[in-house]
């Protein structure tokens, strides 16, 4: 009797560790790989894997105002803001399945420290020999509205990190808000124009490249400053974007429920952009990333790495056409925006 009891607890026993393998097989964080100039990296989340011949590639124009493709006229840009190193961990393998390049908002004086969840030096280095798009997000991620009574701090924050950036090799000419503060205050808009080309801002689900599709905010056109000397809501600096966040509206989305709404927003700019001509782009800002559903729920801007590679996946399955923030520029005779500078001579690019 003991005997039996043995031998079927231990078939229990047995049965059970192979389902909780099965169990860690399916939610385990991906095989790393080493690579010369980028370090440890991951291999892209089972399921979302695809042959290299069937890239996508965001090489071509996109000229605002002229005649697209079908597939053309959905074009988003993707932003990473803080410098995370997971970022480049499990996002950038998954951006390079498909040929997508990306937009990495930098704080300065945050990187190359010995904190191993920023990004080292190197490795932005190698983010930008890889094509991808390196800008200027103060020197501390400091919340600008904080220091109007510090003209010195201002300006620490706001010119310092370009030139913090330019020591390191960047030139970068667009300017990201941290928390999306400072750009509605003349003080920190005009030491930003100072400095920079242009600035991202928040927070919209699309960005209109004529600024009249904001209902609450009517313009027309995109100047900084309308008749009254008043700062506008979208503008050469404050260019409209929308970060992930899960937390919202009291409530805290899980990742299916956000895929659906990013499915939402990434299809409503197809209303704007009729007759082959690109009027509006949803800016999409991502931040942490990880496989850890805790970490999750935790921070309302984290998203999960399957979560991401879904979404990337989706893009590239609906040809979406993924630009990086660099490729738009500012016509300053008709003060609105265009991509790849397809306005001629009067375009202002985002390379000064």
């Amino acid at each position: 009797m003991d005997f039996l009891f043995i031998k079927y607890s231990a078939l229990v026993l047995i049965a059970a560790v192979i389902g909780l393998a099965g169990i860690i097989a399916s939610s385990s964080p991906p095989i790393m790989t080493y690579d010369k100039a980028f370090g440890l990296i991951s291999s892209p989340p089972t399921g979302h894997m695809i042959s290299v011949s069937s890239k996508v590639k965001t090489s071509g124009p996109v000229n605002s105002g002229s005649s697209q493709s079908g597939a053309s006229k959905k074009v988003v840009m993707i932003n990473f803001d803080d410098g995370y190193k997971s970022q480049l961990l499990y996002a950038k393998p998954i951006l390079d399945q498909y040929g997508y390049k990306a937009t990495f908002f930098i704080p300065c004086a945050k990187m190359g420290t010995e904190q191993p969840k920023w990004l080292t030096w190197q490795q932005i280095t190698a983010l930008k020999d890889d094509g991808m798009d390196i800008e200027s997000h103060t020197m501390t991620h400091a919340h600008l509205p904080l220091f109007l009574s510090s003209p010195s701090r201002l300006n620490y924050e706001i010119g310092g990190s370009r030139q913090c950036l330019a020591s390191h090799g960047f030139n970068a000419p667009i300017f990201g808000y941290p928390l999306n503060l400072g750009s509605d205050n003349p003080t920190i808009v005009n030491l930003v124009a100072k400095y920079y080309t242009l600035a991202r801002s928040g927070s919209d689900p699309l960005m209109f490249l004529n600024c009249k599709g904001f209902p609450l905010h009517p313009q027309s056109d995109c100047r900084t400053y309308s008749s009254n000397d008043s700062l506008t809501y979208a503008n050469r600096y404050d260019i409209r974007s929308k970060s992930f966040y899960h937390i919202h509206d009291g409530q805290n989305f899980s990742p299916s429920a956000m895929f659906q709404q990013f499915v939402q927003r990434m299809n409503n700019q197809t209303q704007y952009n009729s007759n082959g001509k690109i009027n509006a782009i949803p800016i999409v800002v991502y931040h942490d990333l990880t496989y850890n559903i805790q970490d999750y729920n935790a921070m309302a801007s984290t998203i999960t790495v399957p979560l991401f590679a879904q979404e990337m996946q989706y893009l590239h399955d609906n040809g979406f056409k993924v630009l990086v923030l660099n490729q738009l520029g500012y016509d300053t005779t008709k003060n609105r925006f265009n991509l790849n500078g397809s306005a001629g001579n009067t375009t202002t690019p985002a390379t000064g």
